[in-house]
């Protein structure tokens, strides 16, 4: 079913015109209680793959939870959705896709046992069979498994940290061939208080083992960096890992960071320390929330925040979120230049959750947490063109608000 989605109000960005909206996971069909953590793959050939966690007993994190995806040649007539990841007794989630270069979709994943509560792996009272593991899937085109489910804990996860979650979201392909995921962890300083960092993987063999390839600790700037996003953008003509970070610190002034990498720096083995490349992303109003986040194209220029000499920039990123503070709901897409963004266009009146984002062929695509009444109700595939977009955005303001 495709809707035209609700006019918004006059206090939120323009709505994108045309806009459209299918739902591809619904919990009322899938027979579950929540459909949640949607990640989103555009391959090469076209072919769009919908990834989300099938929540068995509740909306929360705990419970038996299943990773599902659907796929899909054209967006608009669908496969039915599969199970891709499950272990009996555990919770799976967190999916990040990435398509490898024989064509096969690299899928991770973490895991702990069912029972147990992200506070008492915080707390380092869970033992490690127990707490969070980190597992690979290898999926044909048509997401049929190839071989068995791996666990790369050993491989990506330091003993000393305690809570670990991959993603949620797309990864990315290097022009080389590397593999690259975003992931977060906690560890406890010494009197034992948890804090959240980020870190990246990074896979040099297309997706068959990994290892970190970077850490963010928290900062004034980017305090307790949790879930992030992965986009790779050009840098003055050499590609540009942008990482952005959920803020996970409720004292912190800003809720989301941007961070950014030289791929060239990236080594198996060898972790890079990246705390410094990360700042607050002024301008974003909106909640804690994971985000998705995608390379700008080139035909909206000029729709970014304005710098020092009052231009408005070009864009280098695209990110989807909700865009306001006190609730997840109204997501909107906003336009990323140096340190700061600013709302571009409204995506999604109403309650929107997690999201994810990809850009290709004139058209942008989202895949976001929605519902009539709660964003667990199902998983709505968004698509609008790039020029009906271009269209409908404001110019920026003169002088850059931030919050």
């Amino acid at each position: 079913m495709v809707l035209v989605l609700r006019p918004p109000s006059s206090s939120l960005p323009p709505l994108v015109p045309g806009i459209e909206r299918r739902t591809v996971l619904a919990a009322r069909e899938l027979g579950v209680a929540a459909v949640r953590i949607p990640a989103l793959l555009r391959c090469r050939d076209g072919r769009i793959v919908v990834f989300a966690e099938a929540r068995r007993e509740g909306a929360g994190d705990t419970g038996p939870i299943e990773v599902i995806a659907r796929t899909s040649a054209d967006g608009t007539r669908w496969a039915d959705p599969v199970v891709v990841a499950t272990a009996p007794g555990r919770t799976m989630g967190n999916p990040v896709p990435i398509e490898a270069g024989d064509g096969a979709i690299v899928l991770l994943t973490t895991s702990n046992d069912a029972a147990v509560h992200e506070a008492e792996i915080l707390a380092g009272s869970v033992p490690a069979a127990s707490g969070r593991r980190v597992h690979l899937t290898r999926l044909s085109p048509d997401l049929a498994r190839i071989g068995t489910c791996q666990d790369l804990t050993d491989q990506v996860k330091d003993p000393a940290w305690d809570w670990y979650a991959t993603g949620p979201g797309h990864g990315v392909a290097l022009a080389d061939g590397r593999l690259v995921a975003a992931a977060n962890h906690s560890r406890r300083d010494p009197d034992g208080r948890p804090h959240y960092a980020a870190h990246g993987l990074l896979s040099e063999d297309d997706g068959h083992s990994w290892s970190i390839a970077w850490t963010a600790r928290s900062t004034a700037e980017a305090a307790s960096p949790n879930e992030s996003a992965l986009a790779l953008a050009p840098a003055d003509g050499a590609p540009e890992l942008l990482v952005t970070c959920r803020s996970e610190d409720p004292a912190g002034p800003r809720t989301r960071s941007i961070g950014r990498i030289d791929p060239a720096l990236l080594r198996a083995g060898t972790a890079l320390e990246a705390t410094g490349r990360f700042a607050a992303l002024a301008g974003f109003a909106g909640p804690r929330i994971q985000a998705g986040l995608a390379a700008a194209p080139p035909s909206l220029p000029g729709t970014g925040p304005r710098g020092g000499s009052g231009e408005a920039a070009a864009p280098e990123a695209l990110l989807s979120a909700p865009v306001r503070a006190a609730a997840r709901r109204d997501l909107v897409l906003h336009a990323i230049a140096g340190s700061a963004c600013r709302p571009l266009a409204l995506l999604h009146p109403g309650p929107a959750g997690y999201s994810d984002l990809a850009v290709a062929d004139g058209e942008i695509l989202v895949l976001v947490e929605t519902g009539q009444e709660r964003t667990h109700e199902r998983i709505d595939l968004l698509r609008a063109d790039l020029a009906d977009i271009a269209a409908a955005v404001r110019p920026a303001p003169s002088k850059e608000q931030t919050p």
